[in-house]
C-alpha cells in the first residue's frame, strides 16, 4: 500500500473513530450480536441514503437526508472499527458511502452547492471556482462530502483559497471579517 493511501486511510479511521464516540450516547457491549447490529444499521442507512439520492438526482433539498444517513452509516462504521481495528472490513461501505454522496453533489447546479456549502457554514462559497478538468470533482462536492474529515488538507486548502479570494476582492471587508471573527 503506499504511503499515500495508507495515511488517507488513517485520517478516515481515525474520522469514523470519532464519529463512533460523538454519536454513541450508551455504552454498548461490542459482541458480535452488536457487531451484526452495527453492520445491519450500516447498510440500511446506506441503502436509504441510496434511495434519497436516486429519486432526488438534481434537487438539492433533500440533501440533509442523505447526509445524517450517511454520517449514521459512518458512525456504525466506526463502531465495527472500534472493535476490529482492520479498515478493510469496512472499507467498500466507505466508498460506497463516499461515491454516493460524490454522485448526488455532482449532480447539482454549482449554485445549489455553494448554497448547501453556506448552509454548512462554509465561509465564502460563492468564491470557490469549479474544475473543469476532466476526472475531477468541484471543490464544493470535496467541501459537503461528509465522509472526508472536517480536517482532510483538501478542505482546508478549498476554505483557504476562498478567503484568499475575498480578502483580494474584497480587501477592506476582509479586515473587518477578521476583527469579527476573533
Amino acid at each position: 500500500m503506499s504511503k499515500t493511501r495508507e495515511s488517507s486511510h488513517q485520517i478516515h479511521l481515525n474520522w469514523l473513530m470519532r464519529l463512533a464516540i460523538t454519536m454513541l450516547t450508551t455504552y454498548y457491549d461490542l459482541t458480535p450480536a452488536h457487531l451484526r447490529e452495527a453492520h445491519d444499521r450500516m447498510t440500511g442507512s446506506l441503502a436509504l441514503a441510496r434511495q434519497i439520492a436516486d429519486r432526488y438526482k438534481g434537487d438539492h433539498t433533500a440533501w440533509t437526508q442523505i447526509r445524517d444517513n450517511v454520517v449514521g452509516a459512518l458512525a456504525q462504521m466506526g463502531r465495527i472499527t472500534a472493535v476490529e481495528p482492520d479498515f478493510t472490513l469496512v472499507e467498500t461501505y466507505f466508498v460506497e458511502a463516499r461515491e454516493l454522496c460524490r454522485s448526488y453533489l455532482v449532480s447539482l447546479t454549482h449554485e445549489q452547492r455553494v448554497q448547501l456549502a453556506t448552509w454548512d457554514r462554509f465561509e465564502n462559497a460563492h468564491l470557490v471556482e469549479e474544475s473543469h478538468e476532466e476526472g475531477r470533482d468541484p471543490a464544493l462536492v470535496i467541501v459537503l462530502n461528509p465522509v472526508y474529515a472536517p480536517e482532510t488538507p483538501a478542505k482546508k486548502r478549498v476554505q483557504d483559497k476562498a478567503n484568499e479570494r475575498f480578502a483580494e476582492r474584497y480587501g477592506e471587508l476582509a479586515v473587518i471579517n477578521a476583527i469579527f471573527a476573533a
